[in-house]
């Protein structure tokens, strides 16, 4: 679900979604881990994921797993992320 909910925005501009940690960079790591990394969260180099102060609050290295509740606060986040940085 959450390579669902990402790939209809998977073009957004870097520019205006930022580098830091929020919830449309932290669904952006983890669509990368889910079909790059064997479902393991890596990191990379440009955006800051802080896992503590994440939506799901997995650490770099960590399976993803979510239940529906994590998905459903992320998807919350993310929805509302993008209404603040494209629609505003």
């Amino acid at each position: 679900m959450v390579l669902v909910l990402d790939r209809p925005f998977v073009h957004r501009v870097r520019m205006v979604a930022g580098k830091d940690g929020n919830p449309l960079n932290e669904v952006e790591l983890l669509c990368d881990s889910l079909m790059n990394n064997g479902g393991v969260l890596r990191g990379n180099n440009v955006l800051k994921l802080v896992p503590e102060e994440s939506v799901t609050k997995i650490e770099i290295g960590d399976p993803i797993r979510l239940r529906a509740g994590d998905f459903e606060r992320l998807a919350a986040a993310f929805f509302a992320e993008l209404g603040q940085k494209f629609l505003q």
